[in-house]
């Protein structure tokens, strides 16, 4: 029962605090984001878009930052530094990573986003969140209504394009869980990208041999990156996106 209220609950928020876009028919391109993020998507897949020039968006929740060495799921300070000193983005997907409809209270979700900034200050990184991804895509009125003040966009998990017309607080997105998604699947919404044009966000989690169930291998990985290329699609930070977008409209 309580999925079928969530649902009704999402379908309700995603009518407040819509922020619209229309994409420019011109506009093919590529980003690729991380949630949480675990050790191997910096290890792995970020190397791998720097090999063909790209660069990612990590959506991290500090909550998760190791400060045991031995642990090595979680990653570390030294991870986001060189993260941010290689071009990437760094994007708030909140610090606790609660679930939305269980935590909904408007000050506990505004402390929650502060919270992240703040833990990530205490690293010595000084740096400000521009970009939002709503954890497990969970989507309320006053969680829209917060991110829509606090960010230049959020990405949901709604499956798809972005295209025409859009919601910056709602962006949508395509998993890489290769479990769920056949390389052929992924790389077939390439082609029809490639062919309409639009917006495609994907994102995944784990970038590793052992992948788990929110996540793909590395192989998979780079054969997507390699296909951006042969399709000489643009790949962009999400800020990159949006602020394009912006210029654009």
């Amino acid at each position: 029962m309580n999925k079928y209220i969530n649902e009704l609950r999402k379908r309700i928020a995603l009518k407040t605090a819509v922020r619209s876009v229309k994409i420019p028919p011109t506009v093919k391109q590529v980003s690729f984001t991380f949630d949480d993020v675990p050790e191997s998507a910096f290890v792995n897949a970020q190397p791998i878009l720097e090999r063909y020039g790209y660069r990612g968006t990590f959506y991290v929740a500090l909550s998760f930052l190791d400060t045991d060495k031995t642990n090595i799921n979680l990653y570390h300070k030294n991870h986001l530094s060189a993260c941010l000193d290689n071009g990437h983005e760094l994007g708030c997907h909140t610090y606790s990573h609660n679930r939305t409809y269980q935590n909904s209270k408007a000050d506990f979700l505004t402390n929650d986003i502060h919270k992240n900034t703040v833990k990530l200050n205490e690293t010595g990184i000084k740096y400000k969140f521009q970009n939002f991804s709503y954890p497990f895509g969970e989507q309320t009125i006053k969680m829209r209504t917060i991110a829509a003040k606090r960010f230049e966009s959020s990405r949901g998990t709604d499956h798809g394009i972005n295209k025409q017309h859009i919601d910056l607080n709602n962006l949508k997105a395509v998993k890489l869980y290769q479990n769920e998604h056949p390389l052929d699947k992924i790389l077939s919404i390439l082609d029809q990208l490639n062919s309409s044009g639009g917006w495609l966000i994907f994102y995944t989690h784990d970038v590793q041999t052992e992948f788990s169930k929110f996540g793909c291998s590395v192989e998979y990985f780079e054969a997507i990156v390699q296909k951006c290329k042969a399709l000489n699609i643009e790949v962009k930070t999400v800020k990159q996106a949006v602020d394009e977008l912006k210029r654009l409209t």
